[in-house]
């Protein structure tokens, strides 16, 4: 498994990775994968137009970032996770693309592969390569509702700019199970499908531009501790 830390460029095409074997650490919950995540798991929803968003939110996390942070995006499978390697650059917090079973780790941004459905199943990753168009068109509604199952009070759920519905089903989810549900501006989103959509369906916690989305997860995660 490659696991990204930030470094910098040694080519123009790749960024140097550490190696580590995903067995050697077991999760906190072990075989009970069912017991709720007691970290805060922020869910990121994006499609069209939210590259630029992902990328400021990840710049914006402190080193010290009390929670994991996991991102669904539309993009085309088949291809490299170029999205994690930009981010790896970006970020002062550990970036990850993640495995099957692999634990869910504090203070780490996980951006699953192009061709993955990425769930969280207690405090470990439950993924299955799944490339149909289907499947790609629904992968923020299956990692938030799985947050919401996992974390409950303890999730976020984030939407930011993107075309269509998903996204909308997971944060109403996520919003059931007691957590906190953040919207982009229609206003301040490229393309403003999914924010308006998930309005909606959704009374947010809060409404807002990418910069105090930025400044609202750090209160969040302001005073926590990973455990």
């Amino acid at each position: 498994m490659n696991r990204r830390t930030r470094c910098r460029v040694v080519n123009e095409f790749q960024l140097p990775r550490s190696h580590v074997n995903k067995n050697e650490s077991k999760c906190a919950s072990d075989s009970n994968s069912q017991k709720m995540n007691p970290n805060l798991v922020v869910a990121i929803g994006a499609s069209a137009g939210g590259f630029q968003e992902i990328v400021k939110i990840v710049e914006s996390l402190p080193a010290d970032f009390a929670g994991s942070l996991v991102i669904a995006t539309h993009r085309a499978p088949g291809y490299k996770n170029t999205l994690a390697d930009i981010l790896a650059y970006k970020a002062t917090v550990r970036v990850d693309e993640p495995e099957d079973e692999e634990c869910l780790e504090c203070t780490t941004i996980y951006v699953g592969s192009p061709n993955d459905t990425v769930e969280i199943d207690g405090d470990q990753f439950d993924i299955e390569d799944d490339r149909s168009d289907y499947a790609r068109m629904h992968r923020i509604d299956d990692l938030f509702e799985s947050v919401a199952r996992s974390a409950g009070k303890n999730a976020v759920g984030i939407i930011l700019s993107g075309m269509l519905y998903d996204g909308t089903a997971g944060l109403k989810a996520i919003y059931d199970a007691g957590g906190r549900c953040v919207i982009q501006s229609p206003r301040d989103a490229q393309y403003a499908d999914m924010p308006k959509n998930a309005l909606a369906e959704v009374d947010p916690d809060f409404l807002g531009t990418t910069s105090q989305i930025c400044d609202y997860i750090s209160a969040l995660a302001a005073g926590r501790h990973c455990q």
